[in-house]
């Protein structure tokens, strides 16, 4: 297993890692506009830790949502999707997202 970058603990109580090899290989070339911001890398913390909306994905994943006042150009949510296991977890990616009613279309599994 590689070295956190951070572990939280997502609202059902599993430990969630962000590894260096998701942030720098995966979120940071998938989406450029984290490097921009320094502590986006907290942001995603901040989003699992304390989400506004909790929506599950396609294939089991989570979906957190939380409005991001530091968005590149304009505030809008943050979305991190991660994966739990027993009683772990995993960060997948993450993305902004302005347009995000058709996520709280899906299943809400927890809202603040």
């Amino acid at each position: 297993m590689q070295d956190p970058v951070w572990t939280v603990a997502s609202k059902s109580d599993k430990s969630i890692r962000l590894t260096a090899k998701v942030w720098n290989g995966k979120i940071l070339l998938e989406h450029p506009e984290f490097a921009a911001l320094p502590e986006c890398a907290e942001e995603l913390r901040k989003t699992i830790e304390d989400p506004e909306y909790i929506v599950e994905g396609w294939q089991g994943e989570n979906l957190a949502l939380r409005w991001c006042e530091k968005a590149p150009n304009a505030p809008k949510y943050l979305c991190v999707v991660y994966r739990e296991y027993n009683k772990e977890g995993f960060v997948i990616t993450a993305f902004f997202i302005s347009r995000y009613g058709k996520l709280l279309r899906r299943k809400i599994k927890w809202q603040k």
